[in-house]
């Protein structure tokens, strides 16, 4: 998963990239409020969505009251340059319980970044296909496993297929599959992240800045590991990873670091605290002809990693 220093070292210049990116200030030329006791100008969020301008090319912000709203939300590709904000994640959720019986399998194979008529797409509680998207202080919610995990199916959390998406203080809780980092570069910090099977992803080519991550394996399957992220990128040539910097791993159950969804995936976990729930191993391969690389470094010189 870890191709090589070069590769890691690349990694860590696109986070810089990207934190430049996503840190930039725009004005915002116009508000739009959501509340669900009716004091705002919609009562839920897709209404605010839809109301943004189709090729809008100025920022608006959707701001999302306090409350728990029970509905799937689509940003469409039409509708770029919306800020999402809420009052705290612990405040503002949009919620819902769909599901599929599908796999992470079915998406791989979407080389057009197609989503539109995928499992996944129709069980996601929100989807993100614009280009510069912005979400702050809100959650993201799949409640399909949230008591029963025993038989855990495809319930994503939130769908992420746009480029430039930037998500500073948000929350994902799922099960299997929580946040489908599809497509696009993506910039999180710091966010929470709650799963217990491939709960982190995709395509993507994203920065994870200080993010806690946690699983929720429970009692029940703890005898078998699960696993924090599955990524792919379509060509050796192609751009792609999913870098964790800082933050924290942690949590129930067992977990690999990560399964490779293809001969292509590139995951990095760079100074990251890890508790034992971490398997030995770190790594699985999934599917022959994938490789599994470690690179571990130490003493602050490049000359200290060590390849294994």
């Amino acid at each position: 998963m870890q191709q090589s220093r070069r590769h890691l070292l690349l990694l860590l210049l696109l986070l810089g990239v990207s934190t430049t990116l996503s840190s930039a200030s725009s004005p915002v030329c116009r508000t739009f409020t959501v509340d669900q006791q009716g004091g705002g100008d919609f009562r839920f969020v897709q209404s605010a969505v839809n109301f943004v301008p189709d090729g809008n090319r100025e920022w608006i912000r959707i701001h999302v009251k306090a409350g728990s709203y029970k509905e799937k939300v689509t940003i469409p590709r039409r509708k770029p340059f919306i800020l999402l904000k809420g009052d705290g994640s612990w405040n503002t959720e949009i919620s819902f319980d769909a599901h599929a019986h599908s796999s992470i399998d079915e998406l791989v194979n979407r080389r057009s970044g197609n989503v539109s008529n995928s499992p996944t797409f129709y069980n996601a509680t929100f989807i993100v296909l614009a280009d510069n998207f912005v979400a702050r202080n809100i959650a993201f919610k799949n409640m399909y496993n949230a008591y029963n995990k025993s038989k855990p199916d495809q319930a994503v959390a939130a769908l992420v297929g746009g480029d430039k998406s930037a998500f500073y203080d948000c929350a994902f809780y799922g099960f299997q599959d929580t946040l489908c980092d599809f497509t696009g570069r993506h910039y999180f910090r710091p966010c929470f992240v709650k799963g217990g099977v491939d709960f982190i992803f995709g395509y993507g080519q994203s920065i994870y800045d200080n993010c806690t991550v946690e699983s929720n394996m429970p009692p029940s399957m703890q005898q078998k590991p699960g696993w924090v992220t599955a990524h792919a990128r379509l060509t050796a040539g192609s751009p792609g990873g999913l870098v964790f910097k800082g933050g924290s791993l942690r949590g129930s159950g067992r977990q690999y670091l990560g399964r490779a969804w293809n001969q292509f995936a590139t995951v990095v976990f760079y100074r990251t605290s890890m508790t034992d729930i971490v398997v030995p191993q770190g790594w699985q391969a999934w599917n022959s002809p994938n490789v599994t690389v470690q690179v571990r470094c130490g003493g602050g010189e490049e000359d200290n990693c060590v390849v294994k």
